[in-house]
């Protein structure tokens, strides 16, 4: 079989894109795409080889001329070293439904996210993206993010065909069915997606296809959100290239893919979130809390405001774990961050530095206020009850130590050293005290 025959199969199974279409769309996708003719041995995927693959799959696998070729002799030890990804090409190429999953191959030493499925018995079409830098990224965040997954071509890919000078779109089911649509509900006119996308988002959706139509950019790829049927919003990546010019230059067809990422944005959003706030107790992290910091400490130098730290800690907090077990320790880890989240005014900045240690940064607030504000927040403290299993109830204190900007030499780090010296202060006289930090 030739790509002509793959195109041709495409194409049957694409109902609203002609062969040519389809064609070009292979040619110039950005996802990389092998046809393949699966070679079994005794019922068991043993070998595959190459039909046709697309100038993407050459540019993401750094491989040569393959067409014609046996994968075994491409890359050898493939079957031996990725005998999982055989095992997948070769349930498919049997008939089997299409799969995505996202694989470490060893014989190229890469992660791919890979989508594949059956044009015809004993045959298996694999589309592709290497993923090795989003997978490194999420070991850099120790493995905080689950695995982010592109939707591929096949099921999950929706088709668009521009005809500019008709100003006329083709779109495939998938397309529609992404926002939620049946294929007859969705009019075929570029009017209709621009009526889908986001007002925020909309200018520079447009931008981004202009740059291309008009030769200021080579391939136009935007995220971007849509509106679904059902109200929310879906997050997509376009990805389009114009296909056909006149003798002059000026863009007469225009071809394209949507993938849905909302999932993909939603980790990414949740990634941003771990990167600011402390996983248990929902307050700023030591590392946000002391950039948001610096922020309010030049605002405060640069139009003489008065500024304050508290620095709060849990009086006999070891003792609590000692005897009520860690559980029970980091239920009164929430329970003071939630009593200063409320008590804190919205301007105010609050994050736990470490262990029972927390940070208070007072804006536009006198050393005289701040000590106000110090004690309220150790008398609600003390006052408040942690719940336990059993009608049992932990009650416990804080010290707390304050630090006020003096000079515009002042630096956080310096305000907070202050502050902990004072706290300190507070530790050594008693605890559950507020204790001001002074140069003598």
């Amino acid at each position: 079989m030739t790509s002509t025959d793959l195109t041709a199969n495409l194409a049957q199974q694409k109902n609203g894109l002609t062969l040519a279409e389809m064609g070009s769309l292979l040619e110039h996708m950005l996802n990389g795409v092998a046809y393949c003719r699966m070679l079994f041995v005794d019922g068991k995927a043993d070998d595959f080889e190459y039909i046709y693959t697309n100038p993407a799959f050459h540019t993401q696998t750094g491989l040569g001329k393959v067409q014609g070729k046996l994968v075994s002799e491409v890359i050898p030890g493939l079957r031996e070293s990725d005998a999982s990804l055989f095992e997948i090409y070769g349930r498919v190429a049997k008939g089997g439904t299409p799969e995505s999953f996202v694989l470490f191959i060893e014989g190229l030493q890469q992660w791919f996210s890979v989508s594949v499925y059956c044009p015809q018995i004993g045959y298996f079409v694999a589309l592709f993206d290497v993923v090795t830098d989003r997978k490194n990224a999420e070991r850099e965040l120790e493995d905080r993010a689950t695995q982010l997954r592109f939707v591929l071509e096949g099921s999950d890919l929706g088709f668009w065909d521009w005809n500019i000078a008709a100003n006329t779109v083709i779109r495939n089911e998938r397309w529609a069915t992404m926002l939620g649509y049946t294929h007859l509900e969705i009019q075929q006119t570029t009017q209709q997606w621009s009526d889908f996308v986001h007002p925020e988002d909309r200018e520079r959706a447009w931008q981004s296809i202009f740059d291309v139509v008009d030769g200021r950019a080579e391939s136009h790829k935007a995220e971007y959100r849509m509106l679904h049927k059902n109200g929310s919003h879906r997050w997509i990546l376009d990805q389009a290239r114009v296909m056909q010019r006149d003798s002059k230059g000026k863009a007469l067809r225009m071809c394209g893919t949507h993938t849905d990422i909302t999932e993909r944005k939603i980790m990414e959003e949740e990634l941003r979130r771990q990167a600011h706030f402390d996983y248990l107790t929902g307050v700023f992290n030591r590392r946000h809390f002391m950039e948001q910091a610096e922020k309010e400490l030049h605002r405060a130098i640069r139009y003489g405001n008065a500024l304050s730290f508290l620095m709060l800690d849990i009086d006999h907090f070891k003792q609590i774990n000692d005897r009520f077990g860690h559980k029970v320790g980091d239920q009164v880890l929430k329970g003071l961050a939630s009593l200063c989240s409320t008590t804190l005014r919205d301007i105010d900045l609050f994050g736990r530095l470490g262990g029972e240690e927390f940070a208070v940064l007072l804006p536009q607030t006198d050393q005289d206020t701040a000590v106000e504000v110090a004690e309220r927040l150790r008398q609600v403290i003390g006052n408040a009850n942690v719940s336990l299993e059993g009608n049992l109830n932990v009650q416990f204190q804080v010290s707390i130590g304050v630090s006020s900007l003096r000079s515009k030499e002042d630096t956080i780090d310096a305000l907070l050293n202050k502050a902990d010296k004072a706290l300190y202060e507070a530790k050594n006289t008693g605890r559950n005290r507020v204790c001001v930090f002074t140069s003598s």
